[in-house]
């Protein structure tokens, strides 16, 4: 789907706010909760417990506004602790037995993998505020609101060669099982893009010593390495090697404040974020976030961003169904939807009626500076687009 087609219908200061025009019933009764669902990783090893609060906090907003056309959105989150098994029965209590319209704000790592075909089957969409793995963006029923760790990848490396005009770009990355090929893709969009190669490329680096990736990195006169693993580890004995002068890139994954804690002054750390960049409140989008977990005392993460995108463009679409509110007319509007231009991302989101979705592109930048992260200047990076 061509992003220069989209067209801007609506601005996120009107988002969520208001009762609105919509009627008829969903979910059994007119006069019922609207229920929406989400399967999100509170316990195990991808814990993301932000993101439910940061959605039931806008729907509660909505709520207190006197919900949609009276109805309450009742919200149901089902924690699947990154376990495939909890996961799928999580999908179908959520659909057979909640009959739940949608799912919203969903932020497991194993949810789109394992459920994808489930929510095709059952004609239900999901808007997962954090889509994680390659099925995420490549599924019929469902589309992500964050660009993902792929065309985050795309957008690093195109900032590392075309705005930082480094020839010599090198990748030293952990693989996780399922994405390499998502990987390949991404660096294959951007060497189309600028005719350009990595000079080297290193998929096995793993939590151990880093020395030995640090040397071929220095061997191989690598301008730019592009980095997702241990942070602290790296940059120690990056220093150590005397690599002050190469820029590393890192993730939106390192983007934390632990993390600038860590890097030792001298080194140009770098990372690529998916949303606007949380750490400043002042920009674009992120007032209304701020609003919203401050407001409810939830913890300020780029995956909280996420959940209330995610709430705040479901919350907009459903405004625009006339008659029942059912799981149908939810899938309906969605496949039909007008783009959505939403200021806290770099492209227009949209749900559509293609066979897979990954709307988001592009990413902003910023970078370590006295062990804390200060945003760039440069706003949205979309590759290929001035």
């Amino acid at each position: 789907m061509k992003r220069s087609q989209f067209a801007a219908v609506t601005a996120v200061a009107a988002l969520a706010l208001a009762a609105t025009a919509c009627s008829g019933d969903g979910g059994g009764s007119a006069d019922g909760p609207i229920k929406v669902g989400a399967i999100n990783g509170v316990t195990g090893l991808f814990q993301t417990p932000e993101v439910p609060q940061a959605v039931k906090a806008v729907f509660d907003e909505v709520n207190a506004a006197g919900g949609i056309n009276g109805r309450k959105i009742e919200f149901i989150s089902k924690d699947d602790a990154m376990n495939p098994q909890r996961s799928t029965e999580a999908a179908k209590e959520l659909i057979d037995s909640e009959d739940v319209v949608a799912l919203v704000g969903s932020s497991s790592a194993v949810d789109c993998g394992l459920n994808r075909a489930t929510y095709s089957k059952s004609g239900i969409v999901s808007i997962p505020a954090v889509g994680v793995d390659p099925a995420c963006f490549t599924s019929p029923n469902i589309a992500p609101v964050n660009p993902g760790p792929f065309k985050l990848l795309t957008a690093m490396l195109y900032y590392a060669s075309e705005t930082l005009k480094h020839d010599k770009v090198c990748m030293f990355y952990t693989v996780l099982p399922g994405s390499g090929g998502g990987i390949d893709t991404a660096i294959k969009e951007w060497s189309d893009l600028t005719g350009k190669q990595l000079a080297v490329k290193d998929t096995s680096v793993g939590e151990g010593d880093p020395t030995p990736y640090l040397v071929k990195a220095k061997a191989a006169g690598c301008q730019a390495i592009l980095y997702n693993a241990q942070v602290g580890p790296w940059f120690a004995q990056a220093k150590t090697q005397g690599m002050q002068d190469v820029d590393i890139i890192m993730g939106a994954n390192s983007y934390t404040d632990a993390n600038a804690e860590v890097i030792p002054e001298g080194m140009n750390a770098y990372s690529g974020t998916e949303w606007q960049p949380y750490t400043d409140e002042t920009l674009p989008g992120n007032e209304r976030w701020a609003k919203i977990v401050g407001g409810n005392k939830i913890q300020k993460t780029a995956f909280s961003q996420g959940a209330v995108m995610a709430a705040d463009v479901f919350v907009e679409v459903l405004k625009t169904i006339k008659g029942d509110i059912t799981r149908e007319s939810v899938t309906k509007a969605f496949k039909e939807m007008q783009p959505i231009a939403y200021p806290m991302v770099g492209t227009p989101w949209v749900f559509g009626s293609g066979d897979a979705h990954n709307p988001i592109e592009g990413s902003r930048f910023v970078k370590v500076e006295n062990r804390a992260w200060k945003v760039l200047p440069e706003g949205f990076i979309v590759p290929g687009k001035k």
